[in-house]
Protein backbone atom coordinates (compact mmCIF):
# COMPACT_ATOMS: atom_id res chain seq x y z
CA UNK A 1 0.00 0.00 0.00
CA UNK A 2 1.54 3.45 -1.06
CA UNK A 3 2.44 5.82 2.08
CA UNK A 4 0.01 9.03 1.94
CA UNK A 5 2.00 11.99 1.87
CA UNK A 6 0.96 14.97 4.17
CA UNK A 7 1.43 18.47 2.52
CA UNK A 8 3.10 20.41 5.60
CA UNK A 9 0.87 23.41 4.68
CA UNK A 10 -3.12 23.21 3.94
CA UNK A 11 -5.95 24.82 2.91
CA UNK A 12 -9.52 23.71 3.36
CA UNK A 13 -12.17 25.48 1.28
CA UNK A 14 -16.29 25.17 1.62
CA UNK A 15 -16.37 24.19 -2.47
CA UNK A 16 -14.67 23.82 -5.76
CA UNK A 17 -15.32 27.37 -7.22
CA UNK A 18 -12.66 28.20 -4.17
CA UNK A 19 -10.47 25.36 -4.77
CA UNK A 20 -10.09 26.24 -8.42
CA UNK A 21 -9.83 30.09 -7.69
CA UNK A 22 -7.63 31.00 -5.33
CA UNK A 23 -4.77 29.23 -6.84
CA UNK A 24 -4.86 31.44 -9.95
CA UNK A 25 -5.24 34.43 -7.90
CA UNK A 26 -2.24 33.95 -5.96
CA UNK A 27 -0.23 32.98 -8.88
CA UNK A 28 -1.46 36.24 -10.84
CA UNK A 29 -0.25 37.89 -8.26
CA UNK A 30 3.20 35.99 -8.10
CA UNK A 31 3.21 32.89 -6.29
CA UNK A 32 5.21 30.20 -7.93
CA UNK A 33 1.99 27.91 -7.19
CA UNK A 34 3.78 24.87 -8.49
CA UNK A 35 7.66 24.76 -7.31
CA UNK A 36 7.87 21.39 -7.83
CA UNK A 37 6.11 19.86 -10.95
CA UNK A 38 2.66 18.48 -9.66
CA UNK A 39 3.34 19.96 -6.35
CA UNK A 40 1.29 22.51 -5.08
CA UNK A 41 3.01 25.31 -2.77
CA UNK A 42 -0.27 25.17 -0.52
CA UNK A 43 -2.59 21.72 -0.55
CA UNK A 44 -6.02 23.09 -1.09
CA UNK A 45 -8.93 20.72 0.44
CA UNK A 46 -12.65 21.08 -0.77
CA UNK A 47 -14.95 20.04 1.67
CA UNK A 48 -17.61 20.02 0.44
CA UNK A 49 -19.57 22.27 2.49
CA UNK A 50 -19.82 24.54 5.38
CA UNK A 51 -20.89 21.58 8.06
CA UNK A 52 -17.54 19.08 7.09
CA UNK A 53 -15.62 22.33 6.87
CA UNK A 54 -16.49 23.56 10.65
CA UNK A 55 -16.53 19.90 11.62
CA UNK A 56 -13.95 19.87 14.88
CA UNK A 57 -13.12 16.62 14.42
CA UNK A 58 -12.08 17.00 11.03
CA UNK A 59 -9.79 20.41 12.04
CA UNK A 60 -8.54 18.78 14.86
CA UNK A 61 -7.24 15.85 12.52
CA UNK A 62 -5.75 18.17 9.88
CA UNK A 63 -3.84 19.89 12.98
CA UNK A 64 -2.63 16.70 14.07
CA UNK A 65 -1.06 15.67 11.12
CA UNK A 66 2.60 14.98 10.81
CA UNK A 67 4.63 17.07 9.68
CA UNK A 68 1.79 19.95 9.36
CA UNK A 69 3.31 23.64 9.39
CA UNK A 70 0.04 25.71 8.63
CA UNK A 71 -3.55 24.97 8.40
CA UNK A 72 -5.97 27.67 7.07
CA UNK A 73 -9.56 27.72 6.64
CA UNK A 74 -11.64 29.59 4.12
CA UNK A 75 -15.30 30.27 4.66
CA UNK A 76 -18.16 32.14 3.21
CA UNK A 77 -19.68 34.78 6.02
CA UNK A 78 -23.08 34.23 3.80
CA UNK A 79 -25.68 36.61 5.71
CA UNK A 80 -25.06 36.60 9.23
CA UNK A 81 -20.73 37.31 9.39
CA UNK A 82 -20.81 37.25 13.26
CA UNK A 83 -22.95 34.24 13.55
CA UNK A 84 -20.72 32.66 10.94
CA UNK A 85 -17.68 33.62 12.69
CA UNK A 86 -19.10 32.51 16.21
CA UNK A 87 -19.74 28.92 14.85
CA UNK A 88 -16.47 28.48 13.13
CA UNK A 89 -14.26 30.01 16.18
CA UNK A 90 -16.28 27.51 18.57
CA UNK A 91 -15.39 24.77 16.45
CA UNK A 92 -11.77 25.52 16.43
CA UNK A 93 -11.29 26.36 19.89
CA UNK A 94 -12.28 22.56 20.36
CA UNK A 95 -8.63 22.11 19.38
CA UNK A 96 -7.37 26.23 20.03
CA UNK A 97 -8.86 27.19 22.96
CA UNK A 98 -6.94 30.85 23.29
CA UNK A 99 -8.17 31.23 19.55
CA UNK A 100 -9.18 35.40 20.22
CA UNK A 101 -12.54 36.52 20.47
CA UNK A 102 -13.03 39.06 17.25
CA UNK A 103 -12.00 38.05 13.52
CA UNK A 104 -9.51 40.91 12.50
CA UNK A 105 -10.73 42.79 9.49
CA UNK A 106 -7.60 41.26 7.78
CA UNK A 107 -7.68 38.12 8.66
CA UNK A 108 -6.77 35.80 11.30
CA UNK A 109 -3.29 34.21 12.09
CA UNK A 110 -3.04 32.82 15.03
CA UNK A 111 0.08 30.52 16.21
CA UNK A 112 -1.65 26.98 17.45
CA UNK A 113 0.27 23.81 18.24
CA UNK A 114 -0.56 20.53 17.80
CA UNK A 115 -1.64 17.41 20.11
CA UNK A 116 2.24 16.59 20.47
CA UNK A 117 2.87 20.13 20.92
CA UNK A 118 4.09 21.13 17.29
CA UNK A 119 4.01 24.59 16.27
CA UNK A 120 1.30 25.53 13.57
CA UNK A 121 0.40 28.54 11.76
CA UNK A 122 -3.40 28.96 11.84
CA UNK A 123 -5.46 30.50 9.90
CA UNK A 124 -9.34 32.06 8.74
CA UNK A 125 -10.27 34.64 6.15
CA UNK A 126 -14.30 35.00 5.95
CA UNK A 127 -15.24 35.77 2.33
CA UNK A 128 -15.90 38.62 1.46
CA UNK A 129 -13.74 40.88 3.67
CA UNK A 130 -14.12 39.31 7.20
CA UNK A 131 -16.74 42.15 8.31
CA UNK A 132 -18.91 42.15 5.58
CA UNK A 133 -21.96 39.20 4.20
CA UNK A 134 -21.37 37.45 1.22
CA UNK A 135 -19.90 34.59 -0.37
CA UNK A 136 -16.53 34.37 -2.78
CA UNK A 137 -18.62 35.96 -5.80
CA UNK A 138 -18.70 38.93 -3.77
CA UNK A 139 -14.96 38.83 -2.79
CA UNK A 140 -14.17 38.19 -6.65
CA UNK A 141 -16.61 41.93 -7.65
CA UNK A 142 -13.81 43.40 -5.78
CA UNK A 143 -11.82 42.50 -8.87
CA UNK A 144 -14.31 44.44 -11.17
CA UNK A 145 -12.37 46.54 -12.93
CA UNK A 146 -13.12 51.04 -12.82
CA UNK A 147 -13.90 50.81 -16.42
CA UNK A 148 -16.18 48.48 -16.07
CA UNK A 149 -18.30 50.02 -13.26
CA UNK A 150 -20.99 51.34 -15.39
CA UNK A 151 -21.35 47.54 -17.16
CA UNK A 152 -21.31 46.09 -13.71
CA UNK A 153 -24.13 48.18 -12.28
CA UNK A 154 -26.39 47.00 -15.16
CA UNK A 155 -25.36 43.37 -14.73
CA UNK A 156 -26.72 43.90 -10.89
CA UNK A 157 -30.07 45.64 -12.72
CA UNK A 158 -30.50 43.06 -14.98
CA UNK A 159 -30.29 40.12 -12.57
CA UNK A 160 -32.61 41.90 -10.38
CA UNK A 161 -35.32 42.56 -13.13
CA UNK A 162 -34.98 38.86 -14.18
CA UNK A 163 -35.79 37.95 -10.59
CA UNK A 164 -39.23 39.47 -11.39
CA UNK A 165 -39.70 37.88 -14.59
CA UNK A 166 -39.06 34.37 -12.87
CA UNK A 167 -36.03 33.72 -12.79
CA UNK A 168 -34.96 31.23 -9.78
CA UNK A 169 -32.21 31.65 -8.18
CA UNK A 170 -32.21 32.15 -4.30
CA UNK A 171 -31.52 35.93 -2.85
CA UNK A 172 -28.93 34.80 -0.64
CA UNK A 173 -27.36 33.52 -3.99
CA UNK A 174 -27.73 37.38 -5.86
CA UNK A 175 -23.98 37.82 -5.63
CA UNK A 176 -23.62 34.79 -7.44
CA UNK A 177 -26.40 35.67 -10.14
CA UNK A 178 -24.65 38.98 -10.42
CA UNK A 179 -21.33 37.60 -11.71
CA UNK A 180 -21.95 35.44 -13.47
CA UNK A 181 -24.65 37.70 -15.42
CA UNK A 182 -21.41 40.15 -16.05
CA UNK A 183 -19.28 37.18 -16.91
CA UNK A 184 -21.49 36.71 -20.08
CA UNK A 185 -21.28 39.67 -21.41
CA UNK A 186 -17.65 39.23 -21.57
CA UNK A 187 -14.68 38.37 -24.27
CA UNK A 188 -15.01 35.10 -24.11
CA UNK A 189 -18.45 34.80 -22.76
CA UNK A 190 -19.47 32.88 -19.83
CA UNK A 191 -15.99 32.20 -18.70
CA UNK A 192 -15.94 30.30 -15.33
CA UNK A 193 -14.52 32.16 -12.23
CA UNK A 194 -11.15 30.84 -11.71
CA UNK A 195 -11.12 31.58 -15.79
CA UNK A 196 -12.09 35.05 -15.32
CA UNK A 197 -9.03 35.88 -13.26
CA UNK A 198 -6.48 33.26 -15.61
CA UNK A 199 -7.57 35.30 -18.54
CA UNK A 200 -7.62 39.23 -16.56
CA UNK A 201 -11.36 39.89 -16.94
CA UNK A 202 -11.05 40.15 -13.67
CA UNK A 203 -8.39 42.33 -12.13
CA UNK A 204 -6.28 39.57 -10.07
CA UNK A 205 -4.43 42.83 -8.67
CA UNK A 206 -7.05 45.63 -7.59
CA UNK A 207 -6.31 47.25 -4.94
CA UNK A 208 -9.24 45.30 -2.99
CA UNK A 209 -7.44 42.31 -3.38
CA UNK A 210 -4.42 43.34 -1.49
CA UNK A 211 -5.94 42.24 1.84
CA UNK A 212 -6.54 38.76 1.00
CA UNK A 213 -3.27 38.15 -0.87
CA UNK A 214 -1.23 39.49 2.34
CA UNK A 215 -2.96 37.35 4.17
CA UNK A 216 -2.23 34.62 2.31
CA UNK A 217 1.33 35.04 1.85
CA UNK A 218 2.03 35.66 6.35
CA UNK A 219 -0.04 32.41 6.92
CA UNK A 220 1.89 30.30 4.02
CA UNK A 221 4.66 32.02 4.19
CA UNK A 222 4.78 32.81 0.61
Amino acid sequence: MAKTIIHPKLLLVEGADDMRTIPELMKKNGVVWEPQKGVPIVQIKDCHGYPNLSNPIGIKAELAAAGRTALGIILDADEEPINRWLSIRNSCRQSIPDLPDDLPQTGLIHQAYSSSGNRIKFGIWMMPDNQQPGMLETFLAYLVGDEQNELWKYAQESAKIAKTKGASWKDVHRDKANIHTWLAWQDPTGCQIHQAITKRILDPKHPRSETFVSWFRLLYDL
